[in-house]
């Protein structure tokens, strides 16, 4: 990039935060921007409780805006809609009142006209400046601003800490055993090396959980808390039906009374009247009303059917009613022989049925309804007898009409076919961020507790492919590397571990190939300290240290660089 092109391109980033700044100034540091947390149901459905609205003045202002003022009425800023205007200023009106504003805000008045607005804006601010937050922000700030400072203590130690090469004859090294496994060493704070590694990448899975968290719960605060839902009720007709008349005394009737369940003897029946009393039920019912009715009719097996005669209308009172209809039995057989003569068939059965007529209506929650007709009862009718045609529980009858509502619920969201409420998610989300900065800060101290030297910071940075070792034996040629990272290279072009020997006098960091051993060694072991720069290890004469050319593949030994030690 040319220096024209860096300059017009800061000029670019300058004049587009100048301008965002000038357009989002805040009216009370002299700025044209109003920013108002609203709060009760005025202006619902398109603002809640807890929205920010931001404002801007505006020269003119005319009906449909939706505007704050002061209100000297209420002492409060007001931000409602202008309905219409009169000689003392505008009319406002809030969009979800049936009444005017007291007052009447002249031009000059007006703070400014809605801009946009931030769904949930309000609640997020709250809680963005609540003392917990503040102090959980405090906290990881410390913590990130410390670790900086450490690394950057770390970076200039370890450049102070630059271990010159060295190595030593090769016949000269005494044969060790086979590799063991070792316990790891403790640092000067009896904190294992490979502990304050692990604690290094808990700490920095811990912060991208923080960081995670932090975006989710920012999310979920910016999300409203209520929702547009819709519910499906039912709402239910119940109805019995119930019969009885009078007929001859004798053996067949002793009391000479028809009850329900009992058989219809229609030579000896003398009169039979049916009822249903039906019951409408529902959430939140309103202005029902209907009226039932019952019909007779009488029905051949040859699909032949006539009408015979309907009760009285009865209207619904609260939601209940009970019709009836006197029901001819002797009529009906009539009708039935005179169907079977006409047609020149046998006399047969029929059916004999009882239909209730219904029209009932109402609202479920502001939403209409038409609520659908009940079932008919059926009697098995002979030129003998009318009997039920089923069981007892034919005579009880249950519809529902379905109705779908709109309302107001709180948002929820569905987690292994569990709804888990917004609220939930929410304290959730801060709980999951309150750990993860605990556990971040917890492990970031103990990675730095005990002392620190340039074996340790080798140990931390890549203790995922060291292995502590008891002994080992070096094989092959020995070939002293310049630097700690030199033979990690050579580690990862191997794919092969780091084995790590802590001596009396210096710790030892070795890579084994078939016929060579890599090596750096830093001087010390076990009595140095923090801040104690290394000391060379006597060098012999004709040893010569050779520095690993990795830009090119590393067959062996043979491609490496010679350098006069």
């Amino acid at each position: 990039m040319t220096a024209a092109s860096r300059v017009a391109s800061t000029s670019a980033v300058a004049a587009l935060v100048l301008a965002t700044v000038w357009l989002f100034w805040p009216l009370s540091l002299g700025g044209g921007t109003t920013y108002v947390t609203t709060y009760g149901t005025s202006m619902e459905p398109d603002f809640h409780a807890g929205d920010i609205a931001v404002l801007s003045e505006a020269a003119t202002y005319s009906v449909g805006d939706v505007v704050a003022y002061r209100s000297e009425s209420l002492d409060t800023v007001v931000m409602h809609r202008i309905v219409s205007a009169d000689v003392g200023g505008f009319v406002t009106q809030g969009d979800n009142n049936d009444f005017l504003d007291q007052d009447r805000p002249t031009s000059d008045e007006i703070l400014g006209r809605l801009f946009f607005r931030i769904p949930n804006g309000g609640h997020v601010l709250a809680t963005l400046t609540s003392p917990w937050t503040l102090a959980v922000v405090g906290l990881s700030t410390a913590l990130v601003v410390g670790a900086a400072k450490s690394g950057r203590q770390r970076t200039r130690r370890s450049r102070r800490r630059r271990v010159p090469s060295f190595s030593m004859p090769s016949l000269s090294l005494p044969s060790f055993p086979a590799p063991t496994l070792s316990v790891p060493r403790l640092s000067a704070g009896d904190v294992p090396v490979l502990v304050r590694a692990r604690a290094r990448q808990v700490a920095m899975a811990s912060a991208s959980v923080a960081l995670v968290a932090v975006v989710g719960a920012g999310v979920l605060f910016l999300l409203p808390s209520t929702e547009e839902g819709s519910e499906t009720v039912a709402v239910t007709e119940e109805g019995q039906f119930s019969y009885g008349g009078t007929a001859a005394r004798g053996t067949t009737y002793p009391g000479g009374v028809i009850e329900t369940g009992d058989t219809v003897w229609t030579k000896l029946a003398t009169g039979l009247t049916v009822s249903y009393a039906s019951t409408v039920t529902g959430p939140d019912l309103a202005a029902v009303q209907g009226v039932v009715r019952l019909d007779v009719s009488v029905e051949a097996p040859d699909g032949w059917a006539t009408y015979l005669n309907s009760g009285p209308v009865v209207a619904l009172q609260n939601g209940t009613a009970t019709a009836t209809v006197a029901v001819d039995t002797a009529r009906a057989s009539a009708v039935l022989e005179d169907h079977y003569a006409e047609v020149g068939s046998a006399a047969g059965g029929a059916v004999l049925r009882i239909t209730p007529t219904t029209a009932t209506s109402g609202t479920v929650r502001g939403i209409p309804f038409q609520a659908t007709g009940p079932a008919s009862l059926a009697f098995a009718l002979d030129p003998t007898a009318l009997r039920l045609a089923g069981e007892l529980d034919v005579l009880s009858t249950r519809t529902e009409t379905e109705v779908t509502t709109d309302e107001v619920v709180p948002r929820a969201f569905p987690v292994l076919g569990i709804s888990v409420p917004i609220g939930v998610a929410r304290g959730l989300a801060v709980a999951v961020l309150a750990l993860a900065l605990l556990t971040a800060g917890a492990a970031a101290w103990l990675s730095r507790v005990g002392g620190r030297d340039a074996a340790d910071d080798f140990v931390l940075k890549h203790a995922d492919r060291i292995v502590p070792v008891a002994a080992f034996a070096a094989g092959g040629t020995v070939i002293d590397v310049s630097d700690a990272e030199s033979l990690h290279r050579v580690a990862e072009r191997f794919d092969t571990v780091v084995l790590h020997h802590v001596g009396e006098d210096e710790d030892t960091f070795a890579v084994r190939d078939v016929d060579a051993t890599y090596r750096f060694v830093v001087p010390g072991g076990a009595d140095r300290r923090p801040g104690k720069p290394p000391v060379p290890a006597p060098r012999a004469t004709a040893a010569h240290a050779y520095e690993p050319d990795l830009t090119s593949p590393l067959p062996r030994a043979g491609s490496f660089r010679r350098r006069v030690a």
